[in-house]
């Protein structure tokens, strides 16, 4: 459910008045990338993370945010309240802006971002955990988190028809990243995550700080045996929180329930969020 209210190019502006030109290079090319944060006890969460991470990927494609930061902090805030959501989900977009030959920017980045109503996954997925699908895929500028999602887009149909939630990018053997998540695999009490060619999520950073004190960290490449070997596994992502996987492709992780470690990594997430004020 979108937001009544929304922030565009450094005004909060009604959604049914706001628009972009036609000619705008992200309209026309898909050049621009975006972030994405949500709220808990209606505060914004890892919100300098976001941005942080919204500004290298500006960065990557040679685009500059044309408000400042300290003016897009205050619009988030003015969302959330004009908005009164009980949650809500905010969508940072940045695009390259109006082109008259529709290849050359002209310095005018459009930035706009959009509320919307938070919705949390369904319990029954954190309780019996899901089941992805892997598909050969490395994505054009890994590390920035871009606009063009078109195989994800293509693919939805997949999903629905194979009862899969998410599609497991992988490159030349090696798991990369989920559609919309990162994934950790466990193997004993070290915690296992690809790092390479991949967009580096701000809760998966957030889960690896929380693991830390109790658990070995290694960011490396994970080749697709490996999940053999391994006990749990699970997505980390803004709106997915820690979401368990009992089975990738028709391999079942584990016994096929949701581990022991993963669960205690979801309670301290779930408490660490509860206290937020």
């Amino acid at each position: 459910m979108m937001g009544a209210y929304c922030f565009l190019n450094g005004r909060i502006v009604l959604c049914k008045r706001a628009g972009m030109p036609l000619n705008d290079l992200g309209v026309l090319r898909g050049y621009g990338v975006f972030d994405f944060l949500r709220t808990y006890n209606k505060k914004p969460f890892l919100m300098k993370e976001h941005l942080d991470r919204l500004e290298q990927s500006a960065r990557r494609l040679h685009l500059a945010i044309p408000v400042p930061r300290e003016d897009i902090e205050k619009a988030v805030y003015t969302l959330i309240r004009k908005n009164a959501f009980p949650e809500t989900s905010l969508r940072f977009v940045l695009t390259g802006g109006i082109s008259a030959t529709g290849f050359f920017p002209e310095e005018k980045p459009t930035f706009f971002i959009l509320a919307e109503k938070s919705e949390a996954m369904p319990e029954y997925m954190y309780q019996r955990g899901i089941s992805v699908v892997t598909h050969e895929y490395l994505r054009d500028i890994p590390e920035a988190k871009t606009n063009n999602y078109m195989i994800a887009v293509k693919m939805r149909n997949l999903k629905k028809n194979k009862r899969f939630v998410e599609m497991l990018y992988m490159y030349q053997g090696n798991i990369l990243e989920a559609t919309t998540s990162n994934i950790f695999f466990v193997k004993g009490n070290t915690l296992i995550t690809p790092k390479k060619n991949i967009l580096v999520g701000t809760t998966r950073n957030f889960v690896i700080r929380l693991a830390r004190k109790d658990f070995r960290i290694e960011e490396r490449d994970v080749h697709i045996d490996e999940i053999k070997q391994v006990s749990e596994a699970f997505l980390t992502a803004t709106n997915k929180e820690i979401l368990p996987v009992v089975r990738i492709n028709k391999y079942v992780i584990g016994d096929g329930k949701v581990g022991l470690h993963t669960k205690e990594l979801m309670s301290r997430f779930r408490a660490h969020t509860a206290s937020l004020k």
